[in-house]
Order: structure tokens, then C-alpha cells, then sequence
């Protein structure tokens, strides 16, 4: 009897292996594919030093295997900053970041339908909530984009707005998940231009 029972356990774990493989052929999934982990020291440098950074990118990626990640940076003079970070997991490209100058508003509804709209393209502001980050950051975030908004020179009237975009995630997740991710890494993108730019106004967290 007990031998009976061995074998009839091995005949069901190898039917539910070929139906497993099966589905992955049917919905083109690599059978057995592992999934690549995103370390600290892989990501961009200009992504910042946040402990978050890597767990948020991880949380966001599509399983694959392997992920690289392609920093921009234009420092050419104070007028112009431009920093940014493109995430691929193959050649696919499934986030990317930038920040650069923009003009200090003086309110956020100046800041959101100007600069942050044309940046992230803000076609519907009903899916977009508002964050703020301390007491002179504020910001806007949806399913798949973020927006935040830090005061840079008093004098010069301007302020670095970065933005975190979210073209493509993990398979089967809920995109409403996500937000808090998208604020993690705009957040710490924005604090490490703020210090790059050197920014005489204090960026508060």
C-alpha cells in the first residue's frame, strides 16, 4: 500500500508540472525563469542614498531575470540641471526618473498645472493625489507617475521638480500598490539634485 501511494503522489506531481509548463507555453512565460534582485550598488547613483531605493525598484520591476539601470547627467552650467535614470530589464525599458529646474511657484495648484502637467503628462488630475514633503515640498502621484516639486534658490525663483515613471511592472500586481513606491524614489532622486545642484534653500524630509 504504501509503495501504491508513492507512485500515485509522483503521478500527480508530474501531471501538475506538465500543466504548469503547459500554461507558462500558452501565455509565453519561460518556464523556470528566476527572478534578478536589485541591489543597492547596482542602481543609479543620482537615484540617492535612501534605504528604500532598492526595495521600491525591486517591488516595481517585471520579474526577470536581469535588470540594468543608465544614469544621465547635464551639469553644463547653473542656469541648466538635468539629472535622470533609465531601469531596463532586457531591452526594455520599465522606469525611468529626471529632474530638473523649474520655475518656484508660488502655490501648488501653480507648480501642478504648469511644470509638473507638461513633465508627466497630467491628463486626468481626478487619478492624481496630492503628498507633501515637508514643509516646502509638495508633489502629485497616480497609478504609474509621480511628481514632487522641492524649492532650490530663493533668489534665482527656482526649484528642482523630479518625476518617477512607471512604463511597465510586475506581472499580476495592483497597480494602486505602487504610489508609496513611486513617492520613496522621487523623494530620494529629489534630495540627492537638491544636494547636487547645491540648493541654498534646505530640503526638509
Amino acid at each position: 500500500m504504501h509503495r501504491t501511494k508513492v507512485r500515485n503522489t509522483a503521478a500527480v506531481l508530474l501531471t501538475v508540472t506538465a500543466a504548469a509548463a503547459g500554461a507558462a507555453y500558452l501565455l509565453n512565460i519561460p518556464p523556470f525563469e528566476g527572478v534578478g534582485t536589485i541591489e543597492a550598488s547596482d542602481v543609479c547613483e543620482n537615484l540617492g542614498t535612501s534605504a528604500k531605493v532598492a526595495p521600491a525598484l525591486q517591488e516595481l520591476a517585471p520579474r526577470k531575470p536581469e535588470y540594468s539601470f543608465r544614469e544621465q547627467k547635464d551639469l553644463r552650467d547653473a542656469i541648466n540641471y538635468f539629472s535622470g535614470c533609465h531601469a531596463w530589464t532586457g531591452n526594455r525599458e520599465f522606469l525611468v526618473t529626471r529632474t530638473e529646474y523649474t520655475h518656484l511657484g508660488d502655490t501648488f495648484d501653480e507648480w501642478a498645472g504648469g511644470p509638473a502637467s507638461k513633465m508627466i503628462d497630467i491628463e486626468d488630475p481626478k487619478k492624481f493625489n496630492r503628498f507633501d514633503i515637508g514643509t516646502n515640498g509638495w508633489g502629485v502621484v497616480s497609478q504609474r507617475k509621480a511628481a514632487l516639486s522641492t524649492p532650490c534658490f530663493a533668489e534665482k525663483k527656482k526649484s528642482l521638480t523630479t518625476i518617477v515613471v512607471l512604463w511597465d511592472t510586475a506581472e499580476g500586481r495592483t497597480n494602486n500598490r505602487y504610489r508609496q513606491e513611486l513617492i520613496d524614489l522621487a523623494t530620494s532622486a529629489a534630495k540627492y539634485a537638491h544636494e547636487d545642484a547645491r540648493c541654498t534653500i534646505p530640503f526638509e524630509i
